[in-house]
């Protein structure tokens, strides 16, 4: 099998995009696990181990994902609350 450079070329674009859209402060967990798994696949594909390896950077992209979907979860609910407390505070001023 051939060493998954693309596999893991990927997952790192994914890691990076999850990061881009703030996955540090609303996927914390999930952007750490998919980071270690892409180091782990990087070790495993400059030992040989590239049916592991591109196991591994699966992994990690799946996690970039599922961080990158929390991420647009949390903005949403957050945007959200905001637009609530307008409008609660605008409802509070016309009464």
């Amino acid at each position: 099998m051939a060493a998954p450079k693309a596999d893991i070329a990927y997952a790192e674009a994914t890691l990076q995009s999850a990061r881009n859209i703030g996955a540090n402060e609303y996927a914390a967990v999930e952007l750490e696990r998919a980071k270690n798994k892409l180091q782990q696949a990087k070790a495993e594909m400059k030992e040989g181990n590239n049916e592991s390896a591109l196991r591994l950077a699966k992994e990690s992209t799946a996690e970039g994902n599922l961080a990158q979907a929390k991420s647009e979860a949390g903005k949403a609910q957050a945007s959200e609350k905001q637009m609530q407390q307008s409008y609660e505070m605008l409802k509070s001023q016309l009464k």
